[in-house]
């Protein structure tokens, strides 16, 4: 019986800062959705130095989580680069 109730504490025991990392890293990335689906529905968007500035501040910080073997954010910049990415697409057609 104490067996098992170990084995319920150990999963239950949560890493708090790590999910937290995750969930702030999916909330600042994914930001770029609702500018890309205005810029595609109405016409009304960020203006293209905004969304510069941020590919580049991303490649920055994409290059220092490599160098530093992150994998919270490698994924959270490559997530974010291609949302800009796409966001400049949409912006320059």
């Amino acid at each position: 019986m104490i067996d098992k109730i170990m084995t319920i504490r150990g999963f239950l025991k949560i890493n708090w800062g790590e999910l937290l990392g995750w969930v702030g890293m999916a909330m600042l990335q994914f930001n770029s959705i609702p500018a890309i689906h205005s810029a595609i529905v109405n016409g009304h968007s960020t203006p293209v130095a905004t969304v510069a500035l941020s590919i580049g501040g991303l490649i920055c910080y994409l290059i220092r989580a490599l160098s530093r073997f992150d994998v919270l954010y490698v994924v959270g910049n490559m997530i974010g680069l291609i949302g800009n990415l796409i966001l400049l697409a949409v912006l320059i057609m």
